[in-house]
C-alpha cells in the first residue's frame, strides 16, 4: 500500500543550509593555524567644524602608530609588538594577534592640515581634523534688487 508524503520545500532549504554550514566549517578549520589579519575598530564623527576619528589600539606603543593625509584620504597604520610565546603551558584559547594594520578613510571635506591633532590615551587614538575654511558651511545673504 502506498501512502502520500507531504512535501515541505522549506525542509529542503534547511537541509541545504546545514550542508553549506558544514562545508564552511571544514574550510575554516583548514586555515585556523594561520595568523589572521586584524583591523582596529574605528568611529568617525562630524562635530561642528571638525571630524573626530577614534580608533581602538590597545597595547600598541604610540611610537608604532603613523598617521598621514594625502588629498582627501586619511591613513592610519601601525603594528603590535611581537609577544614571546612560552612553552610552559598549553594554550586553550588564543585570539590576540600580533602584526601590522592599515586603515584608510576618504574624508567628505577638505581638512586644514596645519591644525590636525592626535592624542593617544588608554589604548584609544583620537584624531581631530578641523575642516578647511573653504569646506565650512557659510551663510550667503540674499540682496533684493
Amino acid at each position: 500500500m502506498s501512502r502520500l508524503i507531504r512535501w515541505d520545500p522549506f525542509r529542503e532549504l534547511v537541509d541545504m543550509r546545514d550542508s553549506f554550514d558544514r562545508l564552511l566549517g571544514r574550510f575554516r578549520t583548514d586555515y585556523a593555524s594561520e595568523p589572521a589579519a586584524w583591523m582596529p575598530a574605528v568611529d568617525v564623527v562630524e562635530e561642528g567644524n571638525a571630524f573626530i576619528l577614534k580608533a581602538d589600539l590597545p597595547g600598541i606603543d604610540k611610537d608604532n602608530i603613523k598617521i598621514s593625509i594625502s588629498g582627501d584620504t586619511l591613513t592610519i597604520s601601525g603594528k603590535t609588538a611581537e609577544e614571546k610565546k612560552e612553552k610552559k603551558g598549553n594554550y586553550l584559547y588564543q585570539e590576540r594577534i600580533c602584526g601590522s594594520f592599515l586603515r584608510s578613510f576618504t574624508l567628505p571635506a577638505l581638512v586644514d592640515r596645519k591644525k590636525v591633532q592626535a592624542t593617544y590615551k588608554d589604548g584609544v587614538l583620537q584624531v581631530t581634523l578641523p575642516k578647511a575654511e573653504e569646506a565650512k558651511e557659510r551663510e550667503i545673504k540674499v540682496e533684493v534688487a
